[in-house]
């Protein structure tokens, strides 16, 4: 089943936001333009990290790249203050390869019963391993010039 995370009206987005703000965990960042909202992140702070929740963005101004410069605004505000890393967090969004250091497995189980489950499974494994190649193979961000 899908999340129903952001449907609109669903109070899971707003119950969790409020979760993080009463931990004092909440980072909002709001990009504007003309007194418009061009574009929002919803992050939380643990542990010296910069969890990057969701990042959204006004269509009328896509071809602006507002969420990509929401989102050097809130990695250039954290390193600011000393965080020493920006999650992103799960999902293969691309600008996710171009920015980040190196990328985390949490834990990846599988179980098959018959020959078509074990075919999956092996097709599952080869994808892992091209993806993880790529990746290795991929140049890795600069650190900016002092």
């Amino acid at each position: 089943r899908a999340s129903d995370l952001f449907d609109k009206g669903s109070p899971v987005l707003a119950a969790l936001i409020s979760v993080l703000a009463d931990l004092g965990l909440l980072r909002i960042f709001v990009l504007e333009l003309d007194d418009k909202i061009a574009a929002v992140s919803i992050n939380f702070e643990q542990r010296g990290t910069m969890m990057a929740f969701v990042t959204t963005y006004d269509p009328e101004y896509e071809r602006a790249s507002p969420g990509m410069v929401l989102m050097m605004d809130y990695i250039q505000w954290s390193f600011d203050r000393g965080l020493a890393t920006i999650d992103f967090l799960c999902g293969g969004e691309d600008f996710k390869r171009r920015f980040a250091t190196q990328s985390v497995t949490l834990s990846s189980m599988m179980g098959a019963r018959g020959l078509r489950g074990h075919l999956a499974a092996l097709a599952d494994q080869v994808s892992h391993a091209s993806k993880s190649w790529r990746t290795r193979r991929q140049p890795k961000a600069e650190a900016p010039d002092e």
